[in-house]
């Protein structure tokens, strides 16, 4: 047991001046890494906005996408309905020159 109380001991002693040299890892290197950590924070917000840019200016041509959709829907109404006027007339057109031949025959005839 006091075996073991040595070992302990002299492993958080072990610990206690591992942590008390700073882990191993100098001041210089620590704010190297530091600043190069700031600076991609920096980018990465930079990205970010842009990123937040380019979906708003994606949503704008959705939405005008959309809007010449239903304008191309639209004229595409009005051309049908102008279509089936159109074919109206022409069927009047039609029964009238038939209306019209026949009364000329028959004055022909007469």
């Amino acid at each position: 047991m006091m075996r073991y109380v040595g070992v302990v001991s002299v492993i958080i002693a072990g610990i206690f001046i591992f942590t008390l040299s700073g882990c191993g890892i100098s001041k210089e290197k620590y704010e190297t890494l530091l600043d190069e950590k700031v600076a991609l924070e920096e980018k990465a917000s930079v990205l970010v906005k842009a990123k937040d840019a380019l979906k708003n200016e994606y949503d704008n041509l959705l939405k005008e996408k959309m809007d010449l959709a239903t304008k191309l829907e639209t004229v595409a109404n009005e051309k049908n309905a102008l279509k089936g006027e159109y074919d109206k007339l022409l069927d009047e057109k039609i029964v009238v020159k038939a209306a019209y031949d026949k009364l000329l025959a028959e004055k022909k005839k007469q």
